[in-house]
């Protein structure tokens, strides 16, 4: 059961690997490592700030290099631009949303998505990732 774990650095992966078994977590860095590694996916785990990705990766909501500095939604942008391709997989945004109407936004346009804030801890997040792969 492949998961795909979409962040700019290595902390989310460690961490599934080393207490999260029966799951083959595999790390996408950017937008088209993700895209590449999607399909076939049980879920997609997504940071939402890419701070230490280097610029030249960065996408905007169609998947195209942004000029912008959009790192801070790096993975809201990943995700649309997954879905506009026909990525359907399940996924899980990490992100502290201050506005609940736009996590509910989110959530519908990009379905299925489940936003997961930071006060989650692993047992649950856990436990989402075996009712999807129930």
């Amino acid at each position: 059961m492949r998961i795909i774990v979409c962040e700019d650095g290595f902390e989310y992966i460690e961490r599934f690997r080393r207490f999260v078994p029966g799951f083959d977590f595999i790390r996408a860095g950017h937008f088209a490592e993700a895209l590449a590694l999607a399909p076939g996916a049980l879920a997609l785990l997504l940071d939402q700030d890419f701070r230490r990705t280097p610029r030249s990766l960065l996408i905007d909501a169609s998947g195209s290099p942004s000029a912008e500095a959009l790192a801070d939604v790096q993975g809201i942008l990943i995700l649309r631009a997954l879905r506009a391709r026909g990525i359907a997989t399940p996924a899980l945004l990490f992100a502290d949303l201050d506005d609940a109407s736009r996590g509910l936004r989110l959530e519908r346009e990009l379905s299925p998505l489940s936003i997961v804030p930071s006060t989650e801890g692993l047992g649950q997040i856990t436990a989402r990732l075996r009712l999807l792969a129930a």
